[in-house]
């Protein structure tokens, strides 16, 4: 049987690979591994991909995309500074534009002070800047464009609000100041755009209360916020989510009908082929169009739609009556919504998380004080988060917690095969904690495998004591 076996997944394997040639020509790297359910999932990675391992599946869908690319060395550079003439070139492809701009005349002049520049270094980026200007991208007050420059948080904010149409909406946030610790540093002009963005889940703060409106946003970190810009798009198409238990799932031989393209999405995906029934929470069933070569996102990386099967647990993204987006869930916690109201400060972990414990207390010059504390007991969350500075203290526990300490462990990427240096780098980094004003720090770190990983830091930010070790 287990020879059976293996030999059927090989030929799901040798199908998927040459009967799909679309994958494997968008991906700089495309192979294929067997989950534990039988199911072949696509891989799509670059050769430094474990440099942000938490943005493998936002970098993996945006490339399938064709929306971010990586470099001929078989590199994505995910911790490089995206730049803004990269930025720009990404946001025309998510809306669909690419064939609008490669169809610009070269000879077109631009009315930037920095034109030359761009005609000299960045000749094959000119028709996607304006197609960026044609579809109001830029601000009016913009006089330069500055390619080369490493592209800020509030800049790309800005350009991905102005991407999803909401221009006029930021405007009229102009004047709604957000609660962060550095909003004095948001140039006012972007007050609204930063509003939206942070309404849309297109951005976020820090635990320690900032913003940080001009700290670079990297390759992986740009792959993500159009990952959720692309949702957006969907959404203000009139995208609904979801989720349910697959009761019935059927692909026809011939494919009937093609659906329109509003996103990039839609011109990946290609043709509907098929019929998804799925039972909902209130037990009501509902119906959609679904291809067969749509990527259904699972455990961070990728099946084809055809290997969904009855009793499984989905989200989807549907618009109008075809699925655009589509998630595989492990399986569905039939009283969670239940459970979630009765026990609000018991949160339950993502899937993302791979630590089972994280304490950090840390004291800083002038009075400050940050304390994290996530404890994950059979798939329940203990969490309390505490910062206190000169401005401001804030507490948080349970759920709230819980999610920006998780989200904190998820954009540092950290892993149990990260030195102890490279761990401490990556948390005091991504809480904006210059090294300098650390005055002592105590960390532990326990990895599901059982691996543990201590530090503590005194004063000068030499090591006084720290440990290492599997359980």
């Amino acid at each position: 049987m287990k020879a059976i076996r293996n030999l059927l997944c090989l030929m799901l394997v040798c199908n998927l690979l040459f009967g799909f040639s679309g994958l494997t020509s968008a991906a700089s790297k495309a192979r294929t591994v067997v989950s534990e359910d039988g199911r072949v999932q696509i891989v799509l990675e670059f050769n430094d991909i474990q440099e942000a391992e938490w943005a493998s599946a936002y970098i993996a869908k945006m490339k399938l995309k064709n929306v971010v690319q990586g470099f001929e060395d078989g590199t994505f550079r995910p911790n490089q500074p995206v730049t803004r003439v990269e930025a720009i070139v990404t946001a025309v492809r998510l809306l669909g534009l690419e064939n609008e701009a490669k169809a610009k005349l070269p000879d077109t002049k631009l009315h930037f002070k920095d034109a030359e520049v761009i005609d000299k270094k960045f000749p094959w980026a000119k028709g996607y800047i304006i197609v960026a200007l044609e579809n109001g991208l830029f601000d009016a007050s913009e006089d330069t464009i500055q390619p080369d420059k490493p592209a800020s948080r509030v800049w790309i904010a800005s350009l991905l609000v102005k991407s999803l149409g909401l221009k006029e909406k930021a405007l009229q946030e102009m004047t709604k100041v957000p609660n962060f610790i550095d909003a004095d540093e948001i140039p006012a002009g972007s007050i609204g755009y930063v509003n939206v963005a942070m309404e849309k889940g297109i951005v976020s703060g820090y635990p320690d209360g900032s913003f940080q409106p001009n700290k670079n946003v990297t390759r992986a970190e740009m792959a993500a916020l159009l990952d959720r810009t692309d949702e957006g798009l969907l959404e203000n198409a009139g995208a609904v989510k979801v989720s349910g238990v697959v009761k019935n799932i059927r692909f026809y031989s011939v494919t009937d009908g093609v659906y329109s393209s509003d996103t990039v999405t839609d011109s990946v995906y290609g043709s509907v082929n098929g019929e998804i029934t799925i039972s909902m929470d209130d037990q009501n069933s509902l119906t959609y169009g679904i291809s067969s070569e749509l990527l259904v996102e699972y455990h961070n990386k990728f099946i084809r739609a055809d290997q969904l099967a009855v009793n499984d647990y989905v989200h989807l993204l549907v618009l109008g009556q075809t699925v655009k987006e589509a998630v595989l869930v492990d399986q569905k916690d039939e009283n969670e919504n239940d459970e979630q109201q009765e026990e609000e400060d018991t949160p339950t972990a993502t899937s993302e998380v791979k630590i089972r414990q994280f304490e950090l207390e840390a004291k800083l010059s002038g009075k400050g004080k940050i304390e994290l504390e996530y404890k994950n007991k059979d798939s329940r969350i203990e969490a309390e988060l505490k910062i206190a500075s000169k401005k401001d203290k804030k507490n948080l526990e349970g759920q709230k917690a819980a999610e920006v300490i998780e989200k904190l462990i998820t954009d540092t990427g950290i892993s149990e095969n990260m030195d102890k240096e490279e761990i401490v780098d990556k948390i005091l980094s991504a809480l904006n904690v210059d090294k300098d004003s650390l005055k002592e720090l105590e960390l532990k770190i326990k990895f599901f495998s059982g691996k543990i990983i201590k530090v503590e830091l005194e004063h000068d930010g030499g090591e006084h004591n720290d440990g290492e070790h599997d359980e």
